[in-house]
């Protein structure tokens, strides 16, 4: 259990990083079409789903395992490798110092702590799984707001006293969504937020991701409407809103959520033009290629000599930061010293009077 939840950390913390970015990006996104935000929620989701990722040189995850599960379960100084300098000088003082275990000690603290989190993590994914179940079921008893509910055969639920015209709005919303499968991505949206429950960011990502779905599918039906139907269909909206808390009450149903902003979107629907599109999807594949594929990993290999002071590591690939470069001639006299610097290698390379220095990530 404490595996699982371990490599999960690793991966929320590895998608929170694109999180981050897609919550900076939606302000400049505003113009852009809404089914853009969309995307990038689902490159976010991929992070979070997929195990194994590519390393590559040009990736922006600082690291892709903060914690290691050696280092949690045998290290006498656990450390952790956010990928920062900064925040390892910050946080592994105080990680070894508090978690390191006392002499004789059957094992670690660190890896205890994060048994029991893995404990905690498994009965909170089942009791938000449960919650989601229970209220899918229980939803139908009484539809006050069109939805639509079900996976295999979804319906559409509609209460009574719907005019004629705004039926034609509202029928063509629920079918928008099933146009575009949006049942489906929100039972992957809940269920990913049932497992990554404990990153508030993740909760951040899956209410927006809502609200962007809706927004997308108003863009997908008011397409090609003049000024005239797009104020009949946002007086539907009107007419039919749902209130937001039952929509957090059955997560996997679709609702009407923030009825002003979509109204205001509906009203002043512009078709985006080629050359937003052509950016948001740029966009889109810039941050896919960046955000799906891990840093590179430095590999080395090490043998002992006859001398039990000696240790000679050849690296075949190189992770670094803060470099130098010394230029070399033959004859020159090169002297290396390296050094663990909280669970990184430094490597300090003097030649003369002239000195290189390199953290190895």
């Amino acid at each position: 259990m404490d595996l699982i939840f371990l490599k999960l950390l690793n991966m929320s913390i590895a998608a929170g990083w694109l999180i981050c970015v897609v919550l900076l990006l939606r302000p400049f996104l505003k113009k852009t079409p809404k089914r853009t935000l969309c995307v990038l929620w689902e490159i976010a989701a991929v992070r979070l789903v997929c195990p194994i990722s590519l390393n590559a040189p040009f990736s922006l995850i600082p690291s892709s395992e903060v914690l290691d599960p050696h280092v949690v379960q045998y290290a006498q100084k656990p450390t952790v490798n956010t990928g920062v300098l900064f925040l390892n000088r910050t946080l592994n003082p105080l990680i070894s110092q508090t978690f390191s275990p006392a002499p004789g000690a059957s094992a670690n603290p660190l890896h205890i702590w994060v048994y029991i989190a893995g404990i905690v993590w498994a009965i909170g994914a089942v009791l938000l799984l449960g919650y989601g179940v229970f209220r899918y079921i229980r939803l139908c008893d009484a539809v006050t707001s069109p939805f639509i509910l079900g996976l295999l055969k979804p319906r559409t639920y509609l209460p009574s006293g719907i005019s004629a015209m705004e039926l034609r709005y509202v029928i063509a919303h629920e079918q928008a969504h099933l146009q575009r499968n949006d049942h489906w991505r929100k039972l992957l949206g809940y269920f990913l937020l049932s497992v990554y429950w404990f990153h508030p960011l993740v909760w951040a990502a899956y209410l927006l991701f809502c609200r962007d779905l809706e927004l997308a599918c108003d863009e997908h039906v008011i397409r090609g409407f003049d000024l005239a139907e797009r104020k009949a269909y946002a007086n539907a909206l009107v007419s039919c809103g749902m209130q937001r808390r039952m929509v957090l009450a059955c997560p996997l149903a679709f609702g009407e959520i923030d009825i002003k902003e979509r109204v205001d979107t509906v009203l002043h629907y512009r078709e985006p033009a080629l050359w937003k599109t052509a950016a948001a999807a740029a966009c889109c594949i810039v941050l896919a290629v960046c955000f799906l594929t891990d840093p590179p990993v430095s590999e080395f290999s090490g043998s002992r000599t006859g001398n039990d002071s000696e240790f000679i590591m050849e690296f075949q690939k190189l992770n670094t930061a803060d470099s130098q470069e010394l230029t070399l001639k033959a004859g020159d006299v090169l002297h290396a010293v390296i050094a663990v610097d909280d669970g990184r290698i430094a490597v300090t390379i003097r030649k003369g009077d002239e000195i290189a220095r390199c953290n190895v990530l």
